[in-house]
C-alpha cells in the first residue's frame, strides 16, 4: 500500500466490550475520549456491558452522562461473549470505520492513529483499500528457545527456498505463537497476533460478513473470513507494554468447529416481495 486518500476523513466507532471491568473503564474511557477528540474526524464510543455484576453499569452511565463525550452504553442482561457484543454494537454503529478494543489489556489509545492512517492507504496495483488492520501486542523479548527456533525456521527457508524472512517484532507468548502458527497454516491467516482484541475494520465489511462466534474466537473468525474473501489487511505493531502479562492464547476449539463446519461469508438475501395481485379490467 502506498497512496493515502485525499477525501474527508471517515468517522470511527470505537467499541468496548466489557464484563466486570469498572475500575479499568474509569481510567480507559477518559483516555480514549481525549485521544479521539484530537482525531479531527467524527467519532463515537459504544460500551457494551456484557452482563456485568460489579459497578460497570454505573460507570458507563456516568461516562455517557457527560464525563466523556460521545459515549453510549449498551447492555446485555447476561454474559454472552465478545462476538455477541460486536453484533450488538454493529447494529448501533453510525460511522464508516469500526475499531474494537478490550479493556482487559493496557492498549495505548494513540496507536489508533497509525491504524487509521494505514486503513486509508490504497494498494498501488489494485487501487483498493484495506478492510482490516490488526494491532499486534509486543513488549517482551522472546525467550532464548523461541529465538533459536525462529533462527532455524528462517534459516530453513533461506537455504531451501532463497527466502529472506525478517525476525518477528512481536513476542505474543508460547501459546499465542503456537495458535498463530496453527491458524496461519489451517486458514492461511498471515498474522503474528491474530487473537489481538484491538482491530480496526470498515463497518460495511462487518455488515457484509456474518459474525458467527459468540466468544473470543471472533478475532480469528473475522481475519480468516477476510483472507478467504481476498480482502486487503495489515498488521501493525503496537506500543510496547513490557509490564503487561503475556496474553494467554486460548484455543477456542468448540467455536472453531461450530463456525467452520458451516461457515457463512454473506448474509442470506432478503426474501422477495410477493407479486402484486392481478387487477381485473373494469
Amino acid at each position: 500500500m502506498a497512496h493515502p486518500t485525499t477525501a474527508p476523513r471517515p468517522g470511527v466507532t470505537v467499541v468496548v466490550p466489557t464484563h466486570d471491568a469498572a475500575d479499568k473503564l474509569e481510567k480507559m474511557l477518559p483516555a480514549w475520549g481525549a485521544v479521539l477528540a484530537r482525531a479531527k474526524r467524527p467519532y463515537e464510543i459504544l460500551v457494551v456491558d456484557d452482563g456485568s455484576t460489579d459497578r460497570t453499569p454505573a460507570v458507563v452511565e456516568a461516562m455517557a452522562a457527560g464525563r466523556v463525550s460521545h459515549v453510549r452504553g449498551l447492555r446485555h442482561d447476561a454474559r454472552k461473549g465478545f462476538g455477541a457484543c460486536l453484533r450488538t454494537a454493529l447494529a448501533e454503529a453510525h460511522q464508516p470505520l469500526l475499531c474494537y478494543v478490550s479493556p482487559d489489556y493496557p492498549f495505548t489509545p494513540h496507536d489508533l492513529f497509525g491504524m487509521l492512517d494505514r486503513i486509508e492507504l490504497r494498494d498501488e496495483i489494485l487501487g483498493k483499500q484495506a478492510d482490516l488492520i490488526s494491532g499486534a501486542r509486543r513488549g517482551r523479548r522472546a525467550p532464548l528457545l523461541a529465538q533459536a527456533a525462529s533462527w532455524l525456521w528462517r534459516g530453513f527457508w533461506r537455504l531451501f527456498a532463497g527466502m529472506r524472512m525478517e525476525p518477528p517484532e512481536v513476542w505474543p507468548g508460547y501459546r499465542n505463537r503456537v495458535y498463530g502458527v496453527f491458524v496461519g497454516w489451517f486458514f492461511g491467516v498471515p498474522m503474528v497476533d491474530v487473537g489481538s482484541p484491538f482491530k480496526l475494520f470498515r463497518t460495511d465489511f462487518l455488515r457484509r460478513v456474518p459474525i458467527q462466534s459468540d466468544g473470543d474466537f471472533v478475532h480469528t473468525e473475522l481475519v480468516a473470513k477476510a483472507t478467504f474473501l481476498t480482502s486487503i489487511m495489515d498488521e501493525v505493531p503496537l506500543t510496547p507494554q513490557p509490564d503487561a502479562p503475556v496474553p494467554r492464547g486460548d484455543f477456542f476449539w468448540r467455536e472453531l468447529f461450530a463456525v467452520f463446519s458451516n461457515p457463512q461469508f454473506a448474509h442470506p438475501p432478503a426474501p422477495a416481495a410477493p407479486p402484486a395481485p392481478a387487477v381485473s379490467p373494469a
